[in-house]
């Protein structure tokens, strides 16, 4: 490759859904664009984007955050794949959480989100697979929201990147290369340095470890958690699509993935992963995660669901890592005091697209989101220590549905 082309060039460290997302859209916008994205493992998607529940809820107490979720459902509906439109519940059975739905009620149809209040005898028509009753329990219902596939999303956007020449290469990435303040290239494990004059990290849970081997560059408040996600027994029988469900006082969530059920629940300890693996997944940790799926699945679900109230619970259980951070919110933007480099992560498939089309107008100088681009700016805890970052953001574990993202 010509030196030009070197000075010239792109790189994406993340070929997960942001990363190929942003890949497309930067390719499509500027053609010209030299574009090579990184990541250690192309053939599978082994980041958390592979290991996502993938439900779709565009509502969020944070107005950043439902327009991104907005945009998101936008550019996935365009895809004609890996996005399907069955609606969101979310339940409630106190006078508190039901008073929480109606006023969620009042703000998503300010915002222009069709949603309505169902009673018991409507919840009972839509035959999901619950058990007990529903006397005195209301639902929240998102006609517009729904369930994606993270991995046949990726794939498209990689394929339509592809078709646009953006390079994919399956590489590991052990160092940022600087010059003075700015980003020249990176280093990989196999000792080849590859030159850029823009860098971008879609690097998930991986980025704090990646940072601190350049000294240069401000560390980010990314911090890696654990957290279980079990699948049913494959059902015998056919049944119609159901709205993904959540159950917000619980710390619970559920969603049908056509052949089989899931169930997630963020009622436990969070645990920080110091050091992630090759893969956003953790061995099952049974004092940790069985109690807080017995209590995620017990007197929940009826027997058309194919779950078992104790240990294995199902057919699979998957001990997933995700990033969260001081505020639950992305960090998107330019790193400040390093010339031509940008960051994108911890940032949930509901919001990801929506990210991406966000940095691509920010790298390419068009105009932009301002306010959304402060909520999210990288640089927006400095003067915090990271002990106390630290603290903070596995705070934000256990109150995900406080912010519903």
């Amino acid at each position: 490759m010509a030196d030009q082309d070197h000075q010239t060039q792109t790189i994406i460290i993340g070929a997960g859904i942001v990363g190929s997302s942003l890949a497309y859209f930067l390719s499509k916008a500027s053609p010209e664009t030299n574009i090579l994205v990184l990541d250690r493992s192309i053939s599978d998607i082994v980041g958390s984007t592979g290991y996502a529940p993938g439900f779709i809820g565009q509502y969020n107490e944070k107005p950043s955050l439902t327009k991104l979720a907005i945009d998101s459902v936008k550019e996935y509906t365009k895809l004609n794949t890996g996005f399907s439109r069955v609606g969101g519940l979310e339940l409630a059975s106190t006078d508190a959480g039901i008073k929480t739905l109606q006023s969620r009620l009042d703000a998503s149809e300010k915002v222009g989100l069709p949603a309505r209040l169902l009673d018991e005898t409507e919840i009972v028509k839509l035959e999901l697979p619950i058990a007990g009753s529903n006397a005195g329990t209301k639902a929240l219902f998102f006609p517009d929201d729904g369930v994606a596939e993270p991995k046949v999303l990726c794939s498209a956007y990689r394929s339509m990147a592809s078709e646009n020449r953006v390079r994919f290469q399956e590489a590991s990435v052990s160092e940022i290369v600087m010059a003075g303040d700015a980003v020249t290239g990176v280093l990989l494990d196999s000792g080849e340095t590859i030159s850029c004059s823009k860098l971008v990290l879609a690097t998930g849970i991986w980025t704090a470890s990646l940072l601190q081997k350049s000294s240069d560059i401000p560390s980010v408040p990314v911090v890696p958690v654990s957290h279980p996600y079990i699948y049913s027994k494959d059902r015998d029988h056919e049944v119609s699509p159901t709205p993904f469900m959540r159950w917000p006082e619980s710390h619970v969530y559920a969603r049908d993935h056509g052949a089989r059920y899931g169930v997630g629940t963020y009622d436990h300890t969070p645990q920080h992963v110091s050091s992630p693996g090759h893969t956003a997944t953790v061995p099952w940790q049974d004092e940790l995660f069985n109690p807080a799926v017995t209590r995620a699945i017990a007197d929940r679900f009826s027997a058309d669901a194919e779950f078992t109230k104790h240990p294995p619970f199902g057919a699979e259980k998957i001990g997933g890592v995700f990033s969260v951070t001081p505020d639950n919110m992305p960090l998107l933007g330019p790193v400040a005091g390093v010339e031509g480099l940008w960051i994108a992560v911890a940032i949930w498939v509901t919001h990801a697209a929506g990210c991406a089309r966000l940095l691509e107008k920010m790298i390419l100088g068009e105009a932009y989101d301002e306010a959304i681009a402060r909520d999210l700016h990288p640089g927006r805890f400095e003067g915090r220590s990271e002990e106390e970052l630290e603290v903070t953001a596995l705070k934000q574990y256990n109150d995900i549905y406080s912010t519903d993202c």
